[in-house]
């Protein structure tokens, strides 16, 4: 995307969303840059942020992926929480124990905030309740590697081409391999003119 070196690159990254048809977010170990520190907004929750607006207006599609190790981190620290609220230990004890730093990630308490917001925990809870309506583009995909990512990107992106359109890309594809393997041709070792293998 463009690169305007009139603009801060985070400004640059908000205005190229409003242009893509998906966003993918991924959730890792780093919270990453911060756009407003004091309020703990990093430019990725930033993004994401703009990315769900436009999502909500129907102008794109958003694809979440959270690493499998900060997914577990997550529902550890979420049961830990429930734990810790039966003991006789105080807020801040409680607050300092659950956030503390971990192998996985260094700011553990945003990252399962960001992940809750992702997921519309609040959102959807009153929607159940009757209390509002239910939210889109909360679907996370958990991934270990990025062939995971690649088979989720695949089964949504090619999901919505006709399966006409997909036989006829791959006939293309195969065609133009043989006809550029046709015409390139190589030098063998003695000299001798050969046909290259594509």
């Amino acid at each position: 995307f463009d690169k305007p070196l009139d603009v801060h690159s985070y400004e640059a990254c908000l205005r190229t969303i409003h242009s893509a048809d998906y966003f993918v977010l991924l959730i890792g170990s780093r919270v990453g840059g911060w756009y407003d520190e004091p309020n703990r907004i990093s430019i990725t929750l930033r993004e994401y942020r703009e990315a769900y607006q436009l999502q909500a207006a129907g102008k794109l599609k958003l694809l979440n992926f959270v690493r499998s190790e900060i997914w577990q981190l997550k529902e550890t620290r979420h049961e830990l929480m429930k734990y810790l609220e039966s003991t006789p230990l105080d807020g801040s004890t409680r607050k300092a124990i659950s956030s503390h730093p971990s192998k996985f990630a260094d700011d553990a308490e945003f990252l399962c905030a960001f992940i809750n917001e992702v997921a519309k925990n609040q959102e959807t809870k009153l929607a159940v309740q009757g209390k509002g309506v239910a939210p889109t583009g909360n679907w996370i995909h958990v991934f270990s590697n990025f062939r995971d990512v690649i088979d989720v990107l695949h089964g949504q992106v090619f999901s919505s081409i006709p399966v006409e359109d997909m036989t006829a890309r791959r006939l293309l594809r195969r065609e133009l391999r043989d006809f550029v393997g046709q015409c390139l041709v190589k030098f063998e070792s003695d000299g001798e003119i050969g046909r290259a293998h594509v």
